[in-house]
């Protein structure tokens, strides 16, 4: 039987390095800000309208838009076929194996390993479940710990437009540390409104909610990690 690592590594190729974070690079998205800040402007802007920002964002990798992983972030939304079937699995198997490698550092970085596992719900109406939630399940070192903690809220998230009232949490959060997943944060709008969600209902107010996000690329600047 394949390994989420014989599904991931072919897909090495499409992945873009991520800087790590130095001066000239972004504290949470990894982008470039402004010469002399150390967040970019649309990270500034987003987490000055929300009362608990996640101060933890882990990408995946750097996208282009019409490049591969954009092409396949695509794509695996798409309407039920063999063909987004294939892409389902792959973007799968890119996060698994991401986690794979690199959860012990995020737990390092967030302050401990999460409990739950959740992801930022579509900011349109879907029919059926999300294709983020179905990849996740396909994942076996992981599915269980999946859990839907979010809905829509009842304002509306656009690219730098953020509201702790953009996502209504479904239960109460008793000490559980949950690792957010998106599939793609561009101004991180919706990510950070999700988490600020989270940590509203956390029973401490202060619990580590994690975002692991396929961030898109605006530069590659020299100085970075290796991806997936």
């Amino acid at each position: 039987m394949a390994s989420v690592a014989d599904y991931a590594l072919p897909l090495a190729s499409i992945c873009r390095t991520v800087p790590v974070i130095s001066e000239g690079i972004c504290d949470r998205c990894h982008g470039c800000p402004n010469p002399g800040w150390s967040t970019c402007w649309s990270c500034s802007q987003v987490e000055g309208q929300l009362s608990a920002p996640c101060p933890v964002v882990v990408p995946i990798s750097l996208y282009e838009v019409g490049y591969q992983l954009h092409h396949q972030l695509r794509n695996y939304k798409a309407a039920p076929s063999d063909m987004s079937r294939d892409f389902l699995v792959k973007t799968a198997a890119i996060l698994g194996y991401f986690l794979q490698l690199h959860s012990g550092c995020i737990a390092a970085a967030a302050g401990g390993p999460w409990d739950v596992i959740t992801s930022v719900p579509s900011s349109t109406a879907r029919e059926g479940e999300h294709p983020l939630p179905r990849a996740i399940k396909l994942l076996p070192d992981i599915r269980d710990q999946y859990e839907a903690l979010l809905k829509r809220g009842e304002v509306n998230i656009t690219h730098t437009v953020a509201s702790d009232h953009g996502f209504n949490a479904l239960r109460r959060l008793d000490d559980e540390r949950v690792l957010l997943v998106d599939d793609t944060f561009t101004s991180g709008a919706r990510a950070q409104s999700a988490a600020s969600a989270l940590k509203w209902v956390s029973r401490k107010g202060a619990m580590g909610a994690w975002v692991v996000a396929v961030v898109r690329a605006r530069a590659r600047p020299a100085g970075s990690v290796d991806p997936v």
